[in-house]
């Protein structure tokens, strides 16, 4: 046994010794890397084209927080923000060499929210007297086409490929109802939920969505459906009844998408290129938008600068490092970031980014907390909500002051859930058995092999209402609601931000520039002076990235380089799907149902 354990920690200092290996290798390629890529990049915007038109190809994707990655640690990434957008598009209304914008749509994720918000800064690059014009392959078949149809009413003019369809068909909301599968398989779900429109333990105990869930559903799709009719109204010239009708007669082909007036050409990509080199002008070429951002001069002078801060995915205790790539956000690293910016003095306000269904009602209260500690001791914190903000994500935002969202923005689901899969009958199915000892009536509460306890399911019972009494408590002082009109937006209720701003759960609608611009005159800053929306903690060199991750702790670092594995993308849903089943309960009693709409 002795010379079997020797034999098993030398095989474990022998990979430990080949990792670090290979992890100072990659440091030292990776910094030799990223010098040859600035100098690439500065050489390539040494001259830009005399006439430039921008280009933004959805294709490549689009995110809502910092570059993370491989490619985002040598300093190169690919794939803009909402934050560079804002920036990028404010500098090019400006600039005389820029004619405009051109957009491939149809690929790729885009929730309502998100197509409002770039619309909405596509809207105000157009006032400049700048086109944008957009292309489909098609709207629908690798991407929601209503979302993505959405984004493109911010065009001069639509162009669709000849064999292309336009899907503007509206939003269908499903979801799966798992109680007959568990049942066959033996599974019990013991659980409960405050109050009847959570709907999170419906899936499970019900075979259909409840009344109220079913009631409170609809009126969220109504209000999506509304918001893109209106948007089609508006870009395309017609009334909200026409707009209404176009909907309602959809999916398209391409040739009744240009009768029905919806797209204004039938091209393939290389001809709308050339077309919009032509609108452009004599000399024009294209640019895309990251390579335009990167020939911006430094900006200088004594502007004021306001720290974006980004909180996404499910809402968990620690410090959210996950070599299998699944979104979380870890509570100990936002709460850090959070107080790091409050203390800097050169940071006036904080605008913090929202885009999460919730989870632990304890990692909640952690951020919840600092941000009105923050905001007692005189600095504006400003919430921004992304696609999503309910339950644990909303309860959050109530802390900071103003909340803007997006018209599309899944907000609220003020209520708590929460529970075990009971799994002692299931193991024999498999061949599996268990047995063990313990000490204290109540060790095994959170055991997946025994069912609660009679006393156990009282103090459970218990630990939810507190919950739910907590999280009303700080929803009614957060935004000043009582009686009938908090009544009105508790017990698991979601919204749309469009019915949220009406039910005093957000204060406006917009985006960043919107949220910046409320951050600047929370702080009192001049709005003549400027002032400068910054990512914080704002990203070194990308070798300096790489150097400090080296020089994490060894758990930090050994995550990293499992996460430099391809294959643990692959295995990341199956793992985030044994982990919501085998985990603590307690970590989702502010987990908001899934609602995904097509």
């Amino acid at each position: 046994m002795a010379r079997i354990l020797l034999f098993l920690m030398k095989c474990i200092l022998g990979l430990l010794a080949t990792l670090g290996l290979l992890l100072v290798v990659a440091v030292i390629g990776g910094w030799l890397f990223w010098q040859q890529l600035a100098e690439w990049r500065t050489a390539d915007h040494d001259a830009l084209p005399d006439r430039i038109v921008l280009k933004l190809d959805l294709a490549e994707g689009l995110r809502d927080g910092p570059a993370e990655g491989p490619l985002a640690l040598v300093g190169f990434d690919t794939t803009p923000s909402f934050r560079d957008l804002a920036q990028t598009l404010e500098a090019a209304a400006t600039d005389e060499r820029v004619a405009g914008i051109v957009l491939r749509l149809g690929y790729g994720n885009l929730s309502a929210a998100q197509a409002q918000e770039l619309r909405s800064i596509l809207m105000r690059f157009r006032d400049g007297e700048r086109f944008v014009l957009g292309f489909a392959e098609a709207f629908g078949e690798a991407g929601d086409g209503n979302d993505h149809y959405h984004l493109a009413t911010a065009s001069n003019e639509v162009w669709l490929q000849p064999s292309g369809t336009l899907d503007l068909i509206g939003y269908q909301l499903q979801q799966p109802f798992l109680r007959d599968l568990l049942e066959e398989w033996d599974i019990t779900l013991r659980g409960d939920q405050r109050q009847q429109w959570k709907g999170l333990i419906d899936t499970a105990v019900r075979d259909e969505l409840s009344p109220p869930v079913r009631e409170n559903l609809q009126a969220v799709v109504d209000s999506l459906y509304e918001q893109l009719a209106t948007a089609v109204a508006e870009g395309r010239g017609l009334t909200p009844a026409e707009a209404r009708r176009r909907i309602d007669s959809g999916p398209y082909s391409a040739p009744e998408a240009l009768e029905a007036g919806l797209v204004d050409r039938l091209g393939y990509r290389a001809d709308f290129e050339k077309a919009a080199l032509e609108l452009a002008g004599e000399g024009a070429d294209f640019l895309d938008v990251l390579d335009y951002l990167d020939s911006l001069p430094e900006e200088e002078g004594s502007e004021s600068r306001i720290a974006l801060l980004h909180l996404q995915g499910a809402i968990q205790l620690g410090g959210g490092s996950d070599p299998l790539g699944t979104t979380s956000a870890g509570m100990e690293k936002v709460v850090d970031s959070l107080r790091a910016a409050a203390d800097d003095a050169e940071i006036a306000a904080i605008v913090l980014r929202i885009d999460s269904p919730g989870g632990s009602a304890v990692a909640s209260d952690m951020v919840w907390h600092e941000i009105r500690r923050i905001r007692e001791e005189g600095k504006p914190v400003v919430i921004s909500l992304g696609s999503i903000a309910a339950s644990g994500g909303y309860y959050i935002a109530v802390a900071g002051h103003p909340l803007l969202a997006q018209p599309g923005t899944l907000t609220g689901s003020v209520g708590v859930a929460g529970g075990k899969p009971v799994l002692e009958d299931f193991w024999p199915h498999l061949g599996l058995t268990w047995d063990g000892v313990q000490a204290g009536p109540n060790a095994d509460i959170w055991s997946l092999n025994s069912d609660f306890s009679p006393q156990q399911w009282r103090k459970f019972q218990s630990y939810l209402d507190q919950t739910f009494e907590d999280f009303t408590r700080k929803v009614s002082e957060g935004r000043e609601l009582e009686g009938e009109a908090l009544e009105a937006v508790i017990g698991g209720r979601i919204f749309t931000g469009e019915q949220a701003l009406e039910a005093g759960l957000v204060d406006a609608l917009g985006g960043l520039p919107e949220a910046a611009a409320a951050a600047a005159e929370a702080a009192g800053l001049d709005p003549d002076a400027g002032y400068r929306l910054v990512d914080y903690p704002e990203a070194g060199a990308g070798y300096e990235q790489l150097m400090n991750l080296v020089l994490e702790q060894a758990p930090g670092t050994q995550a990293s380089l499992e996460g430099l594995l391809a294959l643990t993308h692959r295995l990341a849903p199956l793992v985030e799907a044994l982990n919501g089943l085998t985990a603590d309960p307690r970590q989702k009693l502010l987990q908001a149902p899934e609602v995904g709409t097509r």
